[in-house]
């Protein structure tokens, strides 16, 4: 008997640490991954093949790993040929978790294009100090960010339109100089519910 508990325990414990992402937030009811519809709160492995309905659908995940938040849309895996949350990760190099960071870092990890849907984290791994701060200008307006734990967090009260807007990202540093972080940055808000059987763009 116990012998057969002790193998239990061993199988479960396996089969959660397979386990590499929780579904946190998706604008479609359900989502095929790894073969299986999953929906919110699901979780699955980093290898598992991603088969998205159409170009608008996304979904926010967590990282079991190091507890970080990551948006994926389909049309970005489609532009990129990616298949799967581990080619998404080595493509944009969010594996990597060295250091603080820096400015042309934050650049480059950001992009030409920032989907977001409901509250989106991105993932930067810079840590201002105290008087250091974040923050955005479009159409005349100037917005801070939060950065916490070394991630940009992005609140849908930001944008006053859900559509795409061009905005520059800059950085208040301690000195109160203001540096330009990066000068055309497209942010692109998805629909937080969508049908999953929408027609992909051709």
């Amino acid at each position: 008997m116990r012998k057969l508990l002790l193998l239990l325990t061993i199988l479960i414990s396996v089969s959660a640490s397979a386990q590499d992402f929780k579904i946190l937030f998706l604008n479609t009811e359900t989502i095929r991954i790894g073969g299986k519809n999953l929906k919110k709160g699901d979780y699955f492995n980093q290898s598992d093949k991603i088969q998205w309905s159409n170009d608008e659908q996304a979904m926010r995940v967590l990282s079991l790993s190091d507890k970080k938040q990551f948006i994926l849309v389909s049309n970005d895996f489609k532009e990129r040929e990616l298949k799967s949350a581990k080619d998404f990760m080595v493509k944009t190099h969010h594996l990597s978790t060295r250091g603080i960071g820096s400015l042309s870092t934050v650049a480059r990890k950001l992009g030409e294009t920032i989907y977001v849907i409901d509250t989106t984290v991105v993932v930067v791994n810079y840590l201002p100090d105290a008087s250091e701060y974040f923050f955005v200008t479009f159409d005349g307006s100037r917005r801070t960010l939060d950065c916490k734990d070394g991630n940009l967090v992005l609140t849908p009260d930001i944008w006053a339109k859900n559509e795409p807007v061009n905005v520059c990202l800059l950085f208040h540093n301690a000195d109160g100089i203001e540096e330009m972080v990066s000068e055309s940055i497209q942010i692109v808000p998805l629909p937080e519910k969508i049908s999953k059987t929408k027609k992909k763009k051709k």
